[in-house]
């Protein structure tokens, strides 16, 4: 059987993937395939979350593996891709920025019934992949840094402080 996976994202609209991946093939199979053809670094932490129908995460499958197996946090490398979805219209979320909280939408569109499929492949590539990283860009002329001279604010002296504040107790 051949799995075939839609992936999108809500940053990019026009961004578009087709992966075809055998149940027998892991996680971290589909993870190398998504970032492939993302063209992301794949030395960043990633996770897929199994969804239910409102995109609401319920199971991590996480490329870090911690050497213990929980029920909700599972490792990429010893997790099949068909021990968790088998079925059309079954939803995953996959995490490729922990800190930004950005991700992409899977779905599983369709199942064939052929069984030579070796490797996972993309089948199918439209739009640009959003950028890996969001990166601040302190060049731009929409970024106000503050002034050197700004850095340091007097806020008058001491004795205004009593004034306002009173004496404070030990």
């Amino acid at each position: 059987m051949i799995c075939i996976f839609e992936v999108s994202s809500s940053e990019s609209p026009d961004f578009k993937r087709l992966i075809h991946i055998s149940p027998q093939q892991s996680f971290e199979d589909l993870h190398r395939t998504i970032q492939n053809s993302s063209n992301f670094d794949q030395s960043q932490l990633a996770s897929f979350y199994i969804t239910d129908d409102h995109w609401k995460k319920q199971i991590e499958i996480s490329l870090l593996d911690s050497g213990v197996s929980t029920p909700n946090i599972l490792s990429m490398r010893k997790t099949r891709v068909g021990d968790y979805v088998s079925e059309t219209g079954q939803k995953l979320v996959y995490v490729f920025d922990f800190f930004n909280e950005r991700f992409f939408y899977l779905e599983l569109k369709e199942k064939l019934m052929k069984t030579d499929l070796k490797e996972p492949f993309v089948a199918y590539e439209k739009g640009q992949a959003p950028a890996q990283f969001l990166i601040n860009d302190f060049e731009s002329p929409e970024i106000n840094l503050a002034e050197s001279n700004d850095s340091y604010k007097s806020f008058g002296d001491l004795e205004d402080y009593y004034e306002i504040f009173g004496e404070m107790d030990a």
